[in-house]
């Protein structure tokens, strides 16, 4: 099992990101500051499972600086998964996480909360009201980010 395509939206350095990765790939290279140690964050935020709900809950540098949060934004880090089927605790880890067979997608998001959502789009917020208390994160599986 490896994970063979990073989606990273809105974090830290990364406007946008979309790079696949094949088997075998085990480091990450680069210049300082060419943003290595955020994209492994960003990877954590997903796979981490010892990672409070504090840490997960971004702040205002974790946002990319060209992104207002007053105005409905997300941060979004989504990885692909492959190489599981027919590896029973693979496929056990992995399953409900399945898009098309034989891979995987877990996702993580920075956004408003769904209450949030609903106001905006009956208009009882307006866009450029929104504050920091307004998202949330949230992981999920599968689908389409």
């Amino acid at each position: 099992m490896y994970i063979n395509r990073i989606v990273v939206r809105n974090f830290r350095s990364f406007k946008h990101l979309d790079v696949s990765i094949g088997p075998g790939a085990t480091c990450v290279i680069g210049e300082n500051n060419a943003g290595k140690s955020n994209l492994l964050h960003a990877i954590r935020l997903c796979i981490d499972a010892g990672l409070s709900s504090t840490y997960r809950s971004l702040i205002p540098s974790d946002i990319h600086s060209g992104i207002d949060i007053s105005h409905p934004e997300q941060v979004l880090v989504a990885l692909e998964i492959t190489d599981f089927a027919g590896k029973t605790n693979e496929e056990a880890l992995v399953g409900a996480w399945q898009f098309k067979p034989g891979h995987a997608r877990l996702i993580y998001r920075y956004r408003p909360k769904l209450g949030v959502r609903e106001d905006l789009e009956t208009e009882e917020i307006q866009p450029g009201d929104l504050t920091r208390d307004d998202y949330q994160w949230e992981i999920t599986g599968g689908g389409d980010p």
